[in-house]
């Protein structure tokens, strides 16, 4: 966790796997409970394959990276801005496509609407990690999925002028603790 505090990265920004190498297997402890570890651990992919050879490690560099990404939404296929975001058939059923999204993402430390995405797609919502420049990178349904944050990434640029970005309002209080009832009661 130290290493995502600002006075330690300085500026600099972590490469993190797509799949990570490590697991957490404690259900119960100081900091974790069955709900917590059904909710966030349970179905957790990581890689067992030991060895693992690194492929195009330069691509990662600063420079290549930003050519990379602008290559990504040059290609990128921009999804229905209409549909619900939340639903499985937002991505289509497709493989090896570039999709893009654009969320409401006011200034730099604005993860209101990235927050609840991350929670509708079943990545790690408990605080914002890996995004680069407002922009997230992930891997749905096999293809490559890009979400820019607008206006404060420099990616959102490329937004054509007809899409709206999407805002997802955060859950009230009382939807969140019913849905925590809900989920310790199923525990």
């Amino acid at each position: 966790m130290w290493m995502r505090m600002p006075e330690q990265r300085k500026g600099r920004e972590c490469i993190i796997p797509d799949v990570s190498r490590s697991y957490h297997f404690g259900i119960v402890g100081l900091n974790m409970n069955g709900y917590f570890h059904e909710a966030y651990f349970k179905k957790h992919k990581f890689n067992t394959v030991p060895n693992v050879q690194l492929k195009n490690v330069e691509s990662l560099k600063k420079d290549a990276y930003e050519m990379e990404i602008h290559q990504l939404l040059s290609e990128a296929e921009v999804l229905d801005h209409s549909k619900n975001p939340c639903e499985d058939s937002f991505v289509p059923d497709t493989e090896g496509k570039i999709y893009v999204m654009y969320i409401k993402m006011e200034q730099e430390a604005d993860f209101t609407t990235w927050t609840q995405l991350a929670k509708c797609l079943h990545v790690w919502d408990l605080d914002v990690r890996g995004n680069h420049k407002g922009l997230w990178r992930l891997f749905r349904k096999k293809n490559h999925f890009l979400v820019v944050g607008v206006p404060a990434s420099p990616y959102s640029s490329k937004k054509p002028a007809s899409v709206t970005p999407i805002y997802m309002e955060p859950q009230a209080k009382d939807e969140v603790a019913g849905a925590m009832g809900a989920g310790a009661e199923q525990t």
